[in-house]
């Protein structure tokens, strides 16, 4: 009986003991699981780079609109709201796109709450060319059927919100053949009078009219210091021809100063150049004296040849049929006295 009891505790002593071992085994894993393992050199040096910004065409949280060339003529058209477009660049990566579409945003209700300006994005190509735009991000500011292009960054949303709203005015004065000496007094100005800077353009001519955005901006730069004027050669061929200048370098730019006229002649066409130019970059050239205004005789007959052409012009059936008429009465007159002369010579024989 005392050998039976003494097998009996040996084998639950063993088992207490292998289980007291399994228990020991379980915990120490836990804590090894617990612990965290230090990184690697790998995945500490191989870190992910952000995800660049989102092209603005793909900003699905986007507030505004993204318009193709129709629907921009039909707002330029429709002639009720200033539009202010933001041209980004759809075909290729363009992270200040993104940045300043969101700097836009933050101010497109305040601006559309003016009631009279409507905010838009583009990537339309063929828009940009026309606006003169050649760099992503840009910006152009339609005043009606007005244009003109933003000349600053997009860093800071209150500062393009002030230039909006400090450029609602169309400050370059269009220019024509009745008034352009009035105005200017470009042969002999006043003593203090301010100088101006005349751009010649063709706005039949896509590639040259772009350059009427960038002028406004010009413009505005100057405002105070240089009258600034645009004249549409397509139109006012008598101060074009007075000026001499030539259809093949269009636009062509002339600063009027103290009775003498300057070219701009420098391959940048930027604001920031123009405006150097106006201010006293033009000082480094030879000035050229100011052609002599029309008499009133010349500007007399220039008036009335303009009148006939006009007329003829609009009424270039009825003068086909006026001179049909006169060709008419010539012959039937020539041809009665022909007949005349040929019955009296028998009666005078």
């Amino acid at each position: 009986m005392r050998c039976w009891s003494a097998v009996l505790l040996l084998v639950v002593g063993l088992a207490l003991a292998v289980d007291a071992k399994k228990k020991s085994t379980s915990s120490r894993s836990t804590k090894e699981d617990a612990t965290p393992s230090p990184p690697s050199k790998t995945s500490t040096a191989s870190t992910p780079s952000p995800p660049p910004p989102a092209s603005p065409s793909h900003n699905e949280d986007s507030t505004i609109e993204d318009v193709d060339e129709d629907k921009i003529d039909e707002i330029i058209h429709d002639g009720t709201k200033h539009l202010v477009i933001l041209f980004y660049d759809g075909r290729s990566k363009c992270p200040g796109c993104a940045e300043a579409l969101s700097e836009l945003e933050e101010i497109d209700d305040d601006l559309e709450a003016t009631g009279y300006i409507e905010v838009v994005k583009t990537d339309d190509r063929n828009v940009a060319r026309e606006l003169g735009v050649t760099t992503f991000p840009s910006l152009v500011y339609f005043r009606r059927k007005n244009p003109i292009i933003y000349d600053g960054d997009f860093k800071d949303s209150e500062a393009v919100l002030r230039w909006v709203r400090s450029h609602d005015e169309v400050v370059a004065v269009d220019l024509d053949d009745d008034d352009f000496e009035d105005r200017t007094d470009s042969h002999s100005p006043d003593e203090g009078a301010l100088d101006w800077f005349i751009m010649f353009y063709d706005s039949k001519d896509a590639e040259c009219n772009a350059f009427v955005p960038v002028w406004e901006a010009v413009a505005h730069r100057l405002r105070g210091q240089v009258h600034v004027g645009r004249v549409d050669s397509s139109e006012d061929d008598d101060v074009t021809e007075r000026f001499r200048i030539d259809d093949s370098e269009c636009p062509t730019f002339l600063l009027f100063h103290r009775g003498k006229m300057y070219r701009y002649k420098e391959t940048a066409k930027d604001v920031k150049s123009f405006v150097q130019f106006a201010l006293h970059k033009f000082k480094e050239q030879r000035g050229h004296r100011v052609p002599d205004p029309p008499t009133a005789l010349e500007e007399f007959y220039e008036e009335l040849k303009e009148e006939v052409l006009d007329l003829v012009q609009d009424h270039r059936a009825v003068a086909a049929v006026g001179v049909a008429g006169v060709i008419l009465i010539v012959t039937l007159t020539l041809a009665v006295k022909a007949y005349r002369i040929r019955n009296q010579k028998p009666k005078s024989s």
